[in-house]
C-alpha cells in the first residue's frame, strides 16, 4: 500500500521510489536508500548478463 518500504519496512518519510510490481499489479515502494541498492543491483545484473552473453 505504500505506507512503509517493502525492504526495511521504514514508515518515515513515506516511500516514494517504486521497486517494482506484484504479480496482482500492485505497486512496491521503498525509502530512497533501498530504491537505490535496488537499482544498483539491476545494474550490476544486467552487466554480468550482458558479458555473460557475449
Amino acid at each position: 500500500m505504500g505506507d512503509a518500504c517493502a525492504v526495511c519496512h521504514t514508515r518515515w518519510p513515506r516511500p516514494r521510489d517504486p521497486l517494482g510490481e506484484l504479480p496482482d499489479g500492485t505497486e512496491v515502494y521503498g525509502c530512497a536508500e533501498c530504491a537505490e541498492i535496488a537499482a544498483d543491483h539491476r545494474r550490476a545484473s544486467m552487466f554480468d548478463h550482458m558479458f555473460a552473453a557475449h
